[in-house]
């Protein structure tokens, strides 16, 4: 079901209606409303193919068996069997993401197999948002062995474990794990930030004014700017033979239209996500902050979808050494966390190839920052060069400029190998790209400007929120915000693009 459907409306006003319903202000709201939003959140998630839930089902009370255990054994001091619970509990998880979504991958590469069974793996369906409950549980599992989770949320899963309230235990297991707005493709919330919050809700607690600055700019995003962009990006994905036929005048604009069309596409259901969550009291974590700001691309992961950043950090990068373990292992560590990353992201060496390259940037901007006397050289010369100049066109702001555009271009460029069906067809982009072929047609162009500008402003009030804090503040108060939101509310109704569904849906 997509938050742009009839559909998730109709659920949305009814889930609505029943979680802030009179009763749920007794003794027992908090569960009356917990169940409530479970429920819808399963018929979310297997309205297009109710078969997917009994995987759901698996998740939940594997996950919720797993964390009673490491809960009571934490309790009675057994560290070793706090250990192999929680060892069991990643490998199930992961078990489960391997199985459907690698184990078609890797069959296809093991020779001699018969033909009728790789087929019957390759034909094994890909759950949605398979990738982000997975992590969501790993989280969970992660924080209660790790003692990270406050003291309501040890007492919320101990008790449902106990005898005769195990199924509570399950429920308030599932809510995390299954709560509508982030279940299919984030922010990835982590549990010890998630389980504080449960609790009984009241509908005059909903800050009104975030939900619909969250909803309007989200869904503007994805309805006006991304579904617009894509019907001219799509021709992207047709294969190298058509790539290499286009003029480049048609080839870069539908490029740039990709790099703009992902980040509206993702932050707007992010927004989306984080408004509908608030509207039912809960806090989801900002996932992105004006990446297309970034002066290098440690801060491109520091800005684009920071929750996944973020579990990388905390779960895969920190237990593998981080930069404890000396350089070599600091390189070693930022690659593999890179290539994992990307293949997080589809079982297709494409994204393993976006990962890596990230990886190989990373590491190498580590490396160039590794002379700490350099270092602050440059941050007294700049310092020196800022008091010496005044103005934007300082040549410090010259080299900040300088830096933005190698680092925008990079991500631009590196989008290529997420986005194209093969390796052919980014050699035939390039191609196409350098020929000397004239023409051009001016769909491609005209999207990205007139579709495109949307995000270009975007950023622009970001920089402005981050450099100019006085006078962004002073535009927040004025009445231009709610003209803004009107004119985008206009476009929506007046001007969508055709219904797709969200890119990281498939992940």
């Amino acid at each position: 079901m997509l938050f742009n459907s009839w559909e998730f409306l109709i659920l949305l006003v009814a889930t609505f209606a029943l979680y802030y319903a009179p009763w749920s202000r007794g003794r027992h709201g908090k569960a009356l409303q917990v169940t409530v939003a479970l429920v819808a959140s399963v018929v979310f998630y297997g309205w297009e193919d109710p078969k997917l839930i009994g995987l759901l089902a698996i998740s939940c009370v594997g996950n919720s068996i797993a964390t009673g255990r490491i809960i009571q054994h934490k309790v009675a001091g057994d560290d070793l069997l706090v250990k192999r619970w929680t060892r069991r509990a990643v490998f199930m998880n992961l078990a489960l993401l391997g199985i459907f979504k690698y184990l078609p991958f890797l069959i296809g590469m093991v020779p001699f197999l018969p033909p009728h069974w790789v087929d019957a793996v390759k034909a094994i369906p890909l759950p949605i948002g398979i990738s982000f409950y997975t992590f969501h549980g790993i989280s969970m599992i992660v924080d209660v062995a790790r003692g990270e989770v406050t003291r309501e949320g040890g007492a919320l899963v101990s008790e449902g474990s106990k005898s005769g309230r195990f199924a509570k235990g399950v429920r308030d297991i599932g809510f995390y794990l299954l709560f509508f707005p982030q279940l299919v493709a984030g922010p990835i919330v982590k549990a010890k930030e998630f389980w504080p919050q449960i609790g009984a809700k009241r509908i005059e607690d909903i800050p009104w004014k975030g939900v619909f600055r969250a909803l309007i700019t989200g869904y503007f995003l994805k309805i006006f700017v991304a579904d617009n962009l894509s019907e001219q990006t799509a021709f992207l994905s047709r294969g190298s033979d058509y790539l290499a036929a286009l003029p480049p005048l048609n080839l870069i604009p539908l490029l740039y239209g990709y790099t703009l069309q992902i980040f509206a596409d993702f932050a707007g259901y992010s927004l989306i996500a984080i408004g509908l969550a608030a509207m039912f009291g809960y806090r989801f974590p900002l996932n992105f902050n004006f990446p297309y700001l970034s002066t290098s691309i440690t801060e491109f992961w520091k800005r684009w979808h920071m929750s996944l950043s973020g579990w990388l950090r905390d779960y895969l990068y920190i237990p593998l050494g981080g930069n404890r373990k000396g350089v070599v292992r600091t390189y070693i560590n930022l690659f593999l966390v890179m290539f994992l990353g990307g293949l997080w992201h589809g079982a297709e060496w494409k994204f393993a190839l976006w990962g890596s390259l990230h990886g190989l940037f990373l590491a190498g901007e580590r490396l160039v920052s590794r002379n700490q006397n350099q270092v602050s050289k440059i941050k007294k010369t700049s310092a020196l060069l800022s008091s010496s100049s005044s103005g934007f066109w300082s040549l410090a702001s010259a080299l900040s400029i300088a830096r933005w555009f190698i680092t925008f271009h990079l991500v631009t460029f590196l989008w290529l190998t997420f986005l194209m069906p093969d390796i052919a067809s980014i050699f035939a982009f390039f191609k196409g790209v350098c020929s000397s072929k004239t023409g051009f047609s001016g769909p491609p162009i005209f999207s990205l400007v007139f579709y495109g500008t949307a995000v270009v402003l975007y950023h622009v009030w970001g920089w402005l929120k981050e450099h100019r804090e006085h006078f962004a503040s002073h535009l927040a108060r004025s009445p231009l915000e709610p003209m803004l939101h009107g004119i985008m509310i206009f476009l929506i109704f007046t001007n969508p693009g055709a219904p797709r569904g969200f890119i990281y849906f498939q992940f």
